[in-house]
């Protein structure tokens, strides 16, 4: 790593590096520029302004990261142009009778488990529309059910490697699987996404209580027509059932048969079989991939690794450690409250990239905590404290701009008031749960 540093006495670096960051991060949080171009040309200053060359640019960019985004972005767009998650949502509904109790309870759990294996934006994207729909046959207010929707996804995306991108990010770069994940962060996720259903469930339980079903608009809902295409139906669900058990078991694979599969590659593969046995059909899918997130993503390492160079970082990670004082629990409560709170009101993605690399010079220079237990409280912490607001999390963003068009004014007030406590709540108990790993060791 040596050949990436240059030497701390280069004080112009360090201040172009964090005036150059910095600059980003506030044309982000303010929103009024699309976010690829502002963190393009932030990557596009740090090298102007020669704090990285080109090629020292890239060596600083996560491509395994890169991979199985677009692996996973590809399958999941193959399966959504089929149907198959509006097919999901109605047949749930149906099964559960049309009954408002059953709705406000299973739709964000089913929110929160699609969410640990697709990008959280494609849940909100077509849950909303058929929450507003399901919601006007049961005569039910729509929006505290899309605001639970949306903190549930963002409670079960932290479950797993694919479920958020912070979680990507984090995977790979600190070189953490779909099975770590699974295992540490999945069960408290789970535990999260009770209490949070729970807290909403009792607090709306008056309202829901009134709802009533209409049974002639019932009748005008029909599952089994929104399958667009069988064939690439099953020719999806083939390839992303593929990628989830090599996800899970590519470990297993290079220890016992020598045949080493990066994460990257266990999404890529299925993919690459997916969009070539579907032919032209696929191909027109594929260039339908929002390739402006995998630009986002590319540039944010770019400025981050900026940082990193001009050991802006190993000054973040020291200052952080010096701050605790040394107590392990403050550092975690830092990483899980600080950095959950922060993602409310900036972009989780970058966010959780600077940490991440912060995590990993404490790692290196402190043992006052292993890289795991600090990796799942920032992980629980930037995937969950987004809940907080409509900016909190890319999910928020997606359900916030959806009601609106559906009529809901629902400003950051009323968002706040309905989603605050619970992501509170549900932060306290990961917390403790934290904890508990710390005390007996299971990290």
């Amino acid at each position: 790593m040596g050949s990436k540093y240059i030497d701390r006495g280069e004080p112009v670096l360090m201040l172009l590096s964090c005036t150059i960051f910095l600059v980003t991060f506030v044309c982000l949080i303010l929103d009024k520029i699309p976010r690829t171009l502002v963190a393009i040309a932030g990557a596009v200053a740090m090298i102007v302004f020669g704090v990285l060359d080109i090629k020292e640019a890239m060596t600083f960019v996560s491509w395994e990261t890169i991979g199985l985004l677009f692996g996973m972005f590809s399958l999941v767009a193959v399966l959504s142009e089929a149907g198959f998650f509006q097919f999901l949502a109605l047949y749930v509904a149906k099964k559960l009778e049309y009954k408002a109790q059953s709705i406000f309870i299973m739709f964000p759990l089913l929110s929160a488990f699609l969410a640990a294996f697709i990008d959280s934006i494609t849940v909100m994207l077509f849950l909303v529309s058929l929450t507003y729909e399901i919601c006007r046959v049961v005569k039910m207010d729509p929006v505290p059910l899309v605001v639970a929707e949306v903190c549930l996804a963002n409670i079960g995306g932290s479950s797993t490697l694919v479920g958020d991108p912070p979680n990507v990010i984090l995977g790979t770069m600190l070189g953490f699987n779909f099975n770590d994940f699974v295992t540490h962060t999945g069960p408290i996720a789970i535990i999260g996404a009770l209490i949070c259903i729970g807290y909403f469930f009792i607090r709306e339980k008056k309202n829901i209580s009134l709802c009533h079903v209409n049974q002639q608009e019932v009748a005008g809902l029909d599952y089994t027509t929104v399958i667009r295409d069988r064939s690439m139906l099953k020719l999806g669900l083939a390839g992303f059932m593929a990628a989830i058990i090599l996800l899970t078991t590519h470990t297993f694979i290079e220890h016992q048969f020598g045949i080493k599969i990066s994460v990257a590659e266990a999404a890529l593969i299925p993919a690459t079989f997916v969009v070539l046995l579907g032919g032209k059909k696929t191909h027109d899918i594929i260039h339908k991939i929002d390739l402006d997130v995998l630009l986002f993503f590319v540039a944010l390492f770019i400025i981050v690794g900026g940082l990193e160079k001009t050991h802006v970082i190993k000054a973040l990670a020291e200052g952080m450690v010096k701050a605790s004082g040394g107590n392990p629990y403050l550092l975690l409560a830092f990483l899980l409250f600080g950095a959950g709170y922060a993602s409310a009101v900036v972009d989780n993605v970058p966010l959780a990239l600077t940490m991440g690399v912060i995590l990993r010079d404490i790692s290196q220079s402190s043992s006052m905590l292993a890289l795991p237990i600090m990796v799942w409280a920032l992980s629980l912490g930037v995937d969950i404290g987004g809940n907080c607001t409509p900016i909190g999390a890319s999910a928020n963003v997606v359900a916030y701009s959806n009601m609106e068009k559906f009529g809901s004014r629902v400003g950051w007030g009323r968002w706040i008031k309905l989603a605050f406590m619970p992501t509170t709540v549900v932060m306290i108990v990961c917390y403790l749960l934290i904890l508990v790993k710390l005390k007996i060791g299971f990290y």
